[in-house]
């Protein structure tokens, strides 16, 4: 592989020993697995001529949340470290198990974003986590952390961030979002904590899971590219998407109360009204069970697409818009 550097023998991600203008791609060990072979992450250095931050964007650390894996790889392609300043901190896929076994969680079955940062001691989810955010997440000075929906739901193309935070609300403002949900860190995201070391830290949440969606992983390209001109490592003109951009001061969940066939009616980026019907419950003979409205307007922003559902499935993520 070109331009791959044997860490030294703690694998630790030492930035100075990279050369600058080039694009390096290594492998460093976090944990081990069963058979007593070490888990080791891929991360793309790609090194500016010139000095400047550290933007570290990471992708996959649900499993099979792959959109953002497939934009890092068109971003490597997009630029040319020989005309950038600072560094670019990428890891593709950053849960190998979950990866690997074509799943959302951790190898024991762990949500790792539910858990940082991790824990030297405990389970291997714990310790995972733990030099996952020591070795790489711990040198950054800025974090963009890409996901998508889960299994059996779709989510539109949209920012998590603390708008109360200004340097969170500024990275998420320069991407290219369809909507941006205000959200406080929430204890155990890797958000969460990038924010605490005073990080600045936003959710990029990129379209459906399992699949490749071009036209989404292209506009959060655009928001990246931004991210990077508004930086300085990039020359060029900053974009300003705020003005196509629908901000909610909160977002929750609605859960169905019976099981059984659901079928979600609104569309993405919908608007729906207080009482709207955004969902009915059949049971197996086609007789309606229940239907499901909202307890106030707002914006769909992800939703359920998986037509069998137990009691209290999630059916449509709601954003309530922001009133300013």
């Amino acid at each position: 592989m070109k331009n791959t550097i044997v860490l030294n023998k703690n694998e630790e991600l030492n930035l100075t020993e990279f050369k600058k203008g080039k694009v390096h791609r290594v492998h460093i060990k976090l944990s081990d697995n069963s058979l007593g072979v070490p888990w080791r992450i891929p991360v793309i250095i790609v090194r500016g001529a010139k000095a400047g931050p550290k933007l570290g964007i990471t992708a996959a650390v649900h499993g099979d949340e792959l959109n953002g894996l497939f934009t890092i790889f068109k971003l490597v392609d997009s630029i040319d470290p020989k005309k950038m300043s600072g560094t670019l901190i990428l890891v593709p896929i950053s849960n190998i198990p979950g990866y690997l076994m074509n799943q959302r969680y951790f190898s024991d079955n762990v949500d790792l974003n539910r858990i940082m940062p991790g824990n030297e001691i405990g389970k291997p989810s714990n310790i995972y986590a733990h030099f996952f955010t020591k070795k790489i997440i711990g040198k950054l000075d800025y974090l963009l952390d890409l996901h998508t929906a889960s299994q059996g739901r779709v989510n539109s193309l949209y920012i998590r961030a603390c708008l109360e935070d200004e340097q969170c609300k500024n990275l998420a403002y320069l991407q290219n979002p369809q909507i941006i949900v205000n959200k406080d860190n929430e204890d155990g995201t890797l958000r969460a904590w990038a924010n605490k070391l005073n990080i600045p830290s936003i959710t990029v949440e990129i379209g459906n899971s399992g699949e490749f969606q071009h036209h989404l992983i292209d506009e959060s390209l655009d928001g990246i590219m931004n991210t990077m001109i508004y930086l300085k490592m990039l020359e060029g003109k900053q974009k300003n998407y705020i003005k196509d951009t629908i901000i909610c001061e909160s977002s929750h969940w609605i859960y169905s109360k019976h099981g059984g066939i659901i079928n979600v009616l609104p569309k993405l980026t919908d608007i729906v009204q207080k009482g709207e019907v955004i969902a009915r419950v059949y049971n197996v003979f086609g007789d309606v069970k229940e239907e499901i409205t909202v307890d106030r307007a707002g914006i769909v922003i992800g939703k359920n697409i998986k037509p069998n559902g137990d009691t209290g499935t999630r059916v449509l993520h709601l954003g309530v818009i922001s009133s300013e």
